[in-house]
């Protein structure tokens, strides 16, 4: 209606009904002119005669109507339309053209100072779809053209409002409906506000949790977090510190002043743990000696009783008497040859023995120089324990296989496999007591388990490229479970009931790390046998490498 009165007081309108001309449909009857004015359809009659002109034009498409002009124009040129517009200054209604709805807004026509006789009227009429509708009315929306009804019907359920209103024509009777669906408004509106009291909890729960997370940070996590720093630092460094800084008035503070007690409790605990640590280390030492002396004096024990038996064998005791027979000049030829061969196989019986007994005496006395070796390496270590000694291997394997080669109640075969010069980096006398310790193990083991065939290996391999050289002593005694290995180097842990009282593996594994190295046991499990690996850097030494080489 507003944009049809905009063009109902206007000169150029004006002047136009009085006498229709090409200019004024030129200038402003065009597609542009009608898409300004979202208008689709445009009708000027004059009262006098009846004499009208029709336009249309499809907006979207951007081209001319004539069907429609021409069922505009046969809408609005009836008598009744025309005597009505003749009463009226306007008139809005709806029309259907076309099978379309359309909304129809006519006034008369005026000078735009609103004077002079009306020489007639104007018509917009604008098309209305289901979709416009529906925007314009902020609901759902249907159009229907074929409801005839008189007044506005409501029908409702629980969750929905369905509304039908009729629209009416020039005439005032009924040319389509409205639809309008509606959601109940108790309805949406509790809707609503669920969904605003949930986003507001939501917000609430948010700015609690944020504040909440940083209260959390600055009263839980902050300490801990300095308390996981301090431990981590002293893990790291070995050394016991109490926290610095102020001390909170809260759990937190508590925590770290009992912290700080505990940490200066186990200083107090560390120091005398060390002085305790010296004083087991010398009993250690002390044990080490005896354990030492021990293995050397045993196989001195083995060798004097059995050169006791090879002393108590005389000559045969026909040899005095050939003797004197072979001191008659009357004795017959044939009887002083078979005498004389009689005395030679003596002889050399006696030989055979002399240097069996010699070389016997030989290994005891090498025995008791180890023994007194040993007991002068004790009174050097009291002084100054070192560990960049030259160990020759192969003379520690060959020393520590005597102890299983003269051991008591048992014979065990001993294989002492090493590949030409090997020398480690270490204390000769300490590597030694390590080594009699790990074959008197693997004797113990083997009379364990009931084996006769006991057997015992001895090697030693290196590996220039890593400066590093491997002692393994393997028996087939009764070996361990799996479950058992990380237990086997605890102080005073053992696999046996019953023990012969030497050194632990405890003491063996510590003093082979002194020298640098690591010892680890290995098993295919309960009486498959056992393999003690000891790892040390070798020995470099160029003069003695380059005279093994020559």
């Amino acid at each position: 209606m507003a944009r049809a009165k905009d063009w109902g007081i206007w000169d150029d309108s004006y002047y136009y009904a009085r006498n229709f001309n090409t200019g004024f449909e030129t200038d402003n009857v065009n597609l542009e002119s009608f898409q300004n004015a979202e208008v689709d359809g445009l009708a000027i009659v004059r009262f006098d005669d009846g004499t009208a002109r029709a336009f249309a034009f499809d907006r979207d498409e951007g081209r001319k109507e004539p069907e429609l002009a021409e069922a505009l124009l046969a809408k609005i040129i009836r008598s009744d339309f025309v005597q009505r517009m003749r009463q009226k200054d306007y008139v809005q209604s709806f029309i259907v053209l076309n099978g379309q709805l359309y909304a129809i807004a006519s006034v008369q026509l005026y000078r735009s100072d609103g004077t002079g006789t009306p020489p007639g009227f104007l018509t917009f009429i604008q098309h209305i779809t289901a979709q416009m509708a529906s925007a314009a009315l902020q609901v759902p929306a249907d159009v229907d053209l074929s409801a005839r009804m008189a007044d506005t019907q409501i029908a409702a359920d629980t969750s929905t409002i369905e509304i039908a209103a009729p629209l009416n024509g020039p005439d005032g009777t009924t040319v389509a409906a409205i639809r309008l669906h509606l959601t109940r408004p108790l309805t949406k509106a509790a809707q609503n506000l669920l969904l605003i009291t949930f986003a507001g909890v939501f917000c609430l729960i948010a700015a609690l949790l944020t504040v909440l997370g940083r209260r959390v940070r600055t009263l839980v996590l902050d300490p801990v977090e300095r308390l996981h720093q301090h431990v981590s630092r002293i893990r790291e460094s070995g050394e016991l510190r109490e926290i610095d800084g102020p001390v909170p008035s809260n759990e937190f503070g508590a925590m770290q002043a009992e912290f700080n007690r505990m940490t200066a409790e186990l200083q107090q605990l560390r120091s005398q743990l060390e002085s305790q640590s010296f004083t087991l280390g010398k009993s250690q030492s002390a044990i080490g000696l005896m354990h030492n002396l021990r293995n050397c004096l045993s196989p001195v024990r083995v060798i004097l009783e059995a050169l006791d038996q090879t002393c108590s064998d005389s000559l045969p005791t026909h040899a005095p008497r050939a003797l004197r027979e072979l001191s008659d000049d009357a004795l017959a030829p044939e009887r002083r040859e078979k005498l004389v061969s009689f005395l030679s196989a003596a002889h050399e019986r006696v030989e055979a023995r002399n240097a069996a007994v010699r070389q016997q005496a030989r290994e005891a006395a090498r025995n008791l120089m180890n023994a007194l070796d040993a007991i002068d390496a004790a009174a050097q270590n009291e002084r100054d324990t070192r560990f960049d000694e030259r160990c020759d291997l192969a003379g520690l394997l060959s020393h520590s296989a005597n102890v299983a080669r003269y051991a008591e109640n048992i014979t065990v075969a001993v294989d002492v496999q090493c590949n030409g010069y090997i020398a480690a980096s270490g204390n000769r006398v300490l590597l030694s007591q390590v080594l009699e310790n790990l074959v008197t193990n693997a004797l113990e083991a083997i009379q364990d388990s009931g084996r006769q065939d006991g057997r015992i290996l001895l090697q030693v391999t290196q590996n220039p490229a890593q400066d590093r050289c491997t002692i393994t002593v393997a028996d087939n005694g009764a070996g361990f479970a799996q479950e058992v290995a990380t237990q086997l180097f605890e102080r005073g842990f053992s696999t046996r009931t019953s023990r012969s009282g030497g050194l632990g593996l405890h003491w063996c594994a510590n003093t082979v790390r002194a020298m640098n190295g690591a010892l680890k046991l290995e098993s295919d499990g309960k009486g498959a046998g056992a393999r003690a690996i000891v790892h040390l850097p070798l020995w470099h030494d160029h003069d003695v490498r380059n005279a093994d080489a020559a």
